[in-house]
């Protein structure tokens, strides 16, 4: 049994010196802007170093129970270059004349980016589509910068993308967030019942082709489907699967993308006709894994009437639909709170592991509402629901991250854009709104509330202050309805613990 190791006196004042620098940089008066922890500057290979030979403290009890003591540091990786890749317009089937295998896309995309944009690069993912540029994109489209900014600080960026259509084949609104690669999406939504359509979208970005398995979940469990189990999307381009042919007539999917080499980007493309009018569109992102504890916000309430004649109405309810991977029973806990924070009727019911569940959100006022998940096992999760006004359109309300300090946020264009924030662990927040002229709005969050925020369209926007804040962009207009999640700056250089 080893002893309890220590840091050398010159190891242990590297950290002790970067951790005060820290604090000291924090409670500092003067331009946020300029507020960069030292801390971050650490890079994972000093702080190790830093931290070597530091090895967990063992006792034997009394009772004969051996308890330990973790040593542990915080440490911020060095990230390296940033991409984010957006997806690109309505990606269908069947549009080709010459070819109805072929993949065609409708409209064309408006992005917005935020942050640091020095030693920006712009290409399209697919090169024999058209250029794209830093506002709008006919195809995927990846945009990169360095991870680290001239002065040596961690490189805080954000981009998104809206669509906006109106054609006889399809209709509405759709807002998604520009991502990372990664090497395993959740994609949780769309449907193949009658009336409604929904593609898989798989971008490889990468030089290099990256072979994935895709699993399709119902109420029934997996979907038998060979034919995806093994798919190559070959280097700098882009896989459409349509899930009508794996799950026909389905209203309860939920997919699991795994690229067993590489990294890859997955969204839903979802459609919906009521008759032959086009009812809809949604560009549906992925969340990242699953997990005990999700927060889904700024849900619309069920409506059948609008307050107002020409107002946003809200159709056939919201609907919550989550899955929990595996063979086990998961005790499920739906927490309902409004804007102001104060609780509604929760939900509890157990679900069957590896089967989709669907979860009617019925007999709250009219409002907004921020869904807390508590789950036994790990679940993902999202809830749907329909806005209509002189049209129609759906919208996936997605799991948003908490996050903390200081985050950017990108703004495309849409209607009605507005920031919400909601307080992830009951406590009352204050951040700070910061607008691309340098404007500054204290805004405050109710324990357990959300506050929603008006901003403008095409911008980019800085929050300050943030103390595990979950934040959104929502848009809503007549018969256009859609919300991205905000996701970390950088999360490449997001501070994790060594243990030792």
């Amino acid at each position: 049994m080893h002893g309890e190791a220590t840091m050398t006196l010159d190891e242990s004042k590297v950290i002790a010196e970067a951790r005060a620098a820290d604090d000291a940089a924090r409670k500092a008066p003067g331009k946020r802007h300029a507020r960069r922890p030292v801390w971050r500057a650490l890079s994972v290979v000093a702080a190790i170093v830093a931290v070597g030979g530091v090895v967990a403290a063992v006792q034997l009890a009394p009772e004969g129970v051996v308890v330990a003591s973790a040593n542990s540091v915080l440490v911020s990786p060095v990230a390296s270059a940033q991409d984010r890749v957006c997806p690109g317009p309505l990606t269908l089937l069947g549009l080709a004349t010459d070819d109805p295998t072929l993949p065609a896309t409708l409209g064309t995309t408006s992005i917005r980016l935020a942050g640091d944009e020095g030693g920006l690069e712009v290409e399209p993912v697919v090169a024999s589509t058209p250029a794209a540029d830093q506002q709008q994109a006919l195809a995927p489209v990846r945009f990169t910068v360095p991870g680290l900014t001239e002065d040596g600080s961690p490189t805080a960026f954000a981009a998104a993308q809206t669509l906006e259509l109106a054609q006889p084949s399809a209709g509405g609104f759709a807002a998604t967030a520009c991502r990372m690669p990664s090497a395993e999406q959740w994609l949780v939504g769309g449907s193949t019942a009658e009336g409604s359509s929904t593609q898989l979208v798989m971008v490889n970005s990468a030089d290099q082709a990256a072979d994935v398995r895709v699993t399709v979940s119902t109420a029934d469990g997996v979907v038998q489907a060979p034919t995806i189990r093994e798919i190559v999307v070959p280097a700098s381009s882009r896989e459409v699967v349509s899930l009508e042919g794996v799950a026909p007539d389905r209203g309860d999917l939920v997919v699991h993308v795994e690229a067993v080499s590489g990294s890859i980007i997955s969204t839903l493309h979802q459609t919906r006709t009521s008759g032959a009018t086009p009812s809809g569109i949604e560009i549906i992102g992925a969340q990242d894994a699953p997990s005990t504890s999700l927060a889904i916000v700024g849900v619309p309430s069920t409506s059948t009437a609008s307050e107002a004649e020409g107002t946003l109405v809200l159709e056939r309810g919201a609907t919550l639909r989550v899955l929990a991977p595996g063979d086990e029973q998961t005790e499920l806990t739906v927490d309902v709170r409004d804007a102001a924070g104060t609780a509604l009727e929760p939900i509890s019911l157990t679900i069957e592991g590896g089967r989709t569940t669907e979860i009617p959100l019925t007999g709250y006022p009219i409002g907004q509402y921020t869904l807390g998940i508590e789950a036994s096992n790990p679940v993902v999760a999202a809830v749907q629901t329909t806005a209509t006004a002189t049209a129609s359109d759906l919208a996936w309300y997605l799991p948003v991250p908490v996050l903390s300090d200081s985050q950017v946020v990108a703004v495309p264009n849409g209607p009605s854009p507005k920031l919400q924030l909601a307080d992830a662990d009951g406590v009352e927040k204050t951040a700070t709104l910061i607008a691309e002229d340098g404007t500054e709005t204290a805004v405050t969050i109710p324990a357990n509330g959300t506050t929603s925020i008006d901003v403008e369209a095409s911008r980019e926007y800085r929050l300050e202050g943030l103390d595990r804040v979950s934040v959104q962009l929502a848009y809503a207009g007549d018969g256009q309805l859609a919300a991205i999640p905000s996701y970390a700056g950088n999360p490449l250089a997001e501070v994790i613990t060594v243990y030792r």
